[in-house]
C-alpha cells in the first residue's frame, strides 16, 4: 500500500447545475452553468474556534435563526438536487472525508485512507465510538449500505460514484473500496455532501452529525437540535437552530433589523442599510464561482490571440468588481477560483493597460477596431451590468460592442449549446477538484463553448485527471492556468463572493467552499 499526500483544495459548489448564471439580486442563490487529493493518514481535529466575544469560556446554548432563500427538496442527501438542501443536511449527516473552510480535505468519519500501488484499491479506517442519532452504531456495514443506496437506480448521483465497483468489509471499522479506473478526484468526491453516510430505520433517515432533526414545515422552516451524544467533546455550542425560508429580500432585511433573524444572505444594494444598523455586521461568503467574459475563438476577429489579449488588457477588472459586486470579489487571470490550492496568480500576465491594448490591436491588423455582439442572459443582473461596463471599457480601444439581452433558455440553447455568439458574460461553478473547472477547455468537450483548441492543454487535462502525485498535478494545473491567461479564450473577471449579514451576537460562522453551512462551532454572545 502507498500513502499519497492530500493537497489543500478549495472550490465551493453550487450543487445542481453546470453553467452559472449567478446573477439575480443575491449571488448566493442564483442558478449556475457548471461545468485532489488522494490519500490522508492521521487525525485532523476541528480547529479551535476563536472567542471573538472576549476572553474566557465560549458560551453554550441558544437557538440560531438562519434565513435561507429557497426551501429544501426533502432532507435526504442521496436524493436531493437542490443546493439549499445541503445548507441544512450537512449539520445532520456527515461524510467519510471532510473539508475545512480553507478547502483542505481532512478526516471526518474516516480517520485515514491508503491506496494500493495501482491506486484502484482504497482502504479506509473508520472513526470509533460514533453512533447515529437513533443510537445505532456507525461501522463498515453502515458505509457499505450508504454507498449501495447512493449508487442505486433512483439516486441522482449514481453515475458520480459508478467507478466504485465494490466495497469489502475488512472489520467493523475498516473497509476497502475498489475502483474500476484510476481517478485522482476520488477522495475529493467523498467530501461532497451527497456522499453522506446515512442509516435507514423505520422509514426514517438518521445521521451522525452534531445536530438532529426536530421538524420540517415545507415553505416555512426546518428546526434542528443539539446532538447530545456527538463524538466531538463540547460540540456543538448551540442548543439548536431554525432554518427559516425567506425568499423575499425585503422581508429578510426587516427580520435582520428587527433581530428576529440572526443570519441571512443579502444583495449589495442592501449593504448601506445593513451597515447603518448598529447590531448588524457583514462578511464575505465564499462561492465556488468565477465570472468571465467568454469569447468565441472560432469567429473573426476573436480567432486572433493578440485581439483577445488586447481586449483583456482593456478591461479594468477591479472597476467591474466594485461596480457590479460592491467590492465582494477577487480579480483573477484564469479559470480557477483563487482559494483553490491549485490556483496560481496570473493577474500580471495581461495587466490593465489601455495603450498596450491599442498597440496589440494594431499588431493584429485592427488599428481602427471593429464591432462585436455581446449576448447576455436576461434577468441576471450581475452579468448584464458587467457586460455593459465591459462594452464601455472596450470602446476606449475602438472595439464597439452591441448588446443583445436574451432569455435564459435561449442563452443555454443558442449560446452555450449551439455556440452561436461572439461575446457573453456568465459565471461557472465547480466541485472540490479543479478538473470540474478546467476540463471544459479540452477541444472535444461539449462544454467548450469557447471553441478553444490546444493540443498541449488537452494532454495536460487528461494527465491531471489521473495522476495522483500532488506535485505533478500542481505542475499540470499551473501550466493550464498560465496558458489560459496568455491565450485568453475568455477574459477572467473575478472569483465571486456572496454577502452575509449577521447579528453581532453571532460568532465563528465560517464560509465553506462547497455550498454547505456548519453550525457546530457557532455560538451566540453579546
Amino acid at each position: 500500500m502507498k500513502t499519497i499526500k492530500t493537497p489543500v483544495l478549495l472550490l465551493a459548489l453550487a450543487v445542481m447545475i453546470i453553467v452559472t448564471a449567478c446573477g439575480q439580486a443575491n449571488p448566493n442563490t442564483a442558478s449556475n452553468p457548471a461545468g485532489s487529493s488522494n490519500a490522508n493518514t492521521g487525525q485532523s481535529p476541528s480547529p479551535s474556534p476563536t472567542n471573538t466575544a472576549g476572553s474566557g469560556a465560549i458560551p453554550a446554548g441558544g437557538i440560531l435563526n438562519y434565513a435561507i432563500q429557497n426551501d429544501v427538496d426533502g432532507l435526504d442527501p442521496h436524493a436531493t438536487v437542490s443546493a439549499s438542501t445541503f445548507l441544512v443536511t450537512d449539520n445532520l449527516f456527515e461524510t467519510l472525508v471532510g473539508v475545512t473552510p480553507a478547502g483542505e480535505l481532512v478526516p471526518q468519519l474516516a480517520t485515514a485512507w491508503t491506496a494500493s500501488e495501482d491506486e484502484l484499491e482504497w482502504t479506509f479506517k473508520l472513526r470509533p465510538d460514533v453512533t447515529f442519532h437513533h443510537g445505532a452504531a456507525f461501522n463498515a456495514d453502515a458505509v457499505i449500505a450508504s454507498f449501495s443506496r447512493l449508487q442505486g437506480e433512483s439516486s441522482p448521483r449514481a453515475k458520480d460514484y459508478a467507478n466504485i465497483v465494490s466495497i469489502a468489509k475488512k472489520s467493523e471499522l475498516e473497509l476497502m473500496m475498489t475502483l474500476a479506473n484510476k481517478d485522482a478526484t476520488f477522495i475529493s468526491s467523498l467530501a461532497n455532501p451527497w456522499a453522506a453516510i446515512v442509516e435507514e430505520s423505520d422509514g426514517k433517515l438518521y445521521g451522525t452529525g452534531p445536530f438532529k432533526l426536530v421538524s420540517y414545515e415545507p415553505q416555512q422552516n426546518i428546526k434542528i437540535e443539539k446532538n447530545e451524544n456527538y463524538y466531538e467533546a463540547d460540540l456543538p455550542y448551540l442548543d439548536g437552530a431554525t432554518f427559516t425560508i425567506i425568499p423575499n429580500e425585503t422581508t429578510l432585511l426587516a427580520g435582520l433589523q428587527a433581530q428576529t433573524v440572526h443570519v441571512g444572505s443579502i444583495s449589495g444594494a442592501q449593504l448601506p442599510q445593513v451597515e447603518a444598523s448598529a447590531h448588524l455586521k457583514t462578511q464575505g461568503s465564499v462561492q465556488n464561482s468565477i465570472q468571465l467574459m467568454a469569447m468565441n475563438t472560432a469567429v473573426e476577429p476573436l480567432n486572433h490571440v493578440k485581439v483577445r489579449q488586447a481586449m483583456s488588457m482593456a478591461i479594468n477588472k477591479q472597476d467591474i468588481i466594485d461596480g457590479v459586486s460592491w467590492g465582494f470579489g477577487t480579480a483573477m487571470g484564469s479559470h480557477l477560483p483563487h482559494l483553490s490550492s491549485y490556483y496560481i496568480d496570473t493577474n500580471d500576465v495581461l495587466p490593465f493597460n489601455i495603450e498596450e491594448a491599442k498597440a496589440l490591436l494594431a499588431e493584429a491588423g485592427y488599428p481602427d477596431g471593429f464591432t462585436l455582439k455581446m449576448r447576455l442572459p436576461e434577468g441576471y443582473t450581475y452579468h448584464v451590468n458587467a457586460g455593459q461596463m465591459i462594452a464601455d471599457q472596450l470602446s476606449k480601444i475602438g472595439v464597439k460592442v452591441d448588446i443583445e439581452i436574451i432569455e435564459w433558455g435561449v442563452w443555454l440553447a443558442d449560446v452555450y449549446d449551439a455556440r452561436n455568439y461572439e461575446l457573453t458574460v456568465i459565471s461557472h461553478t465547480g466541485r472540490l477538484d479543479p478538473h470540474a473547472f478546467l476540463s471544459r477547455y479540452q477541444s472535444s468537450s461539449k462544454e467548450n463553448y469557447f471553441n478553444y483548441v490546444n493540443a498541449d492543454i488537452d494532454a495536460a487535462i487528461e494527465e491531471a485527471a489521473i495522476v495522483s502525485d500532488a506535485e505533478k498535478r500542481q505542475e499540470q494545473y499551473a501550466f493550464i492556468q498560465k496558458t489560459l491567461a496568455n491565450e485568453v479564450p475568455a477574459v477572467y473577471l473575478q472569483s465571486m463572493e456572496g454577502i452575509l449579514a449577521l447579528n453581532k451576537s453571532v460568532h465563528n460562522l465560517a464560509s465553506f467552499p462547497i455550498g454547505i453551512i456548519h453550525l457546530k462551532e457557532v455560538y451566540l454572545s453579546e
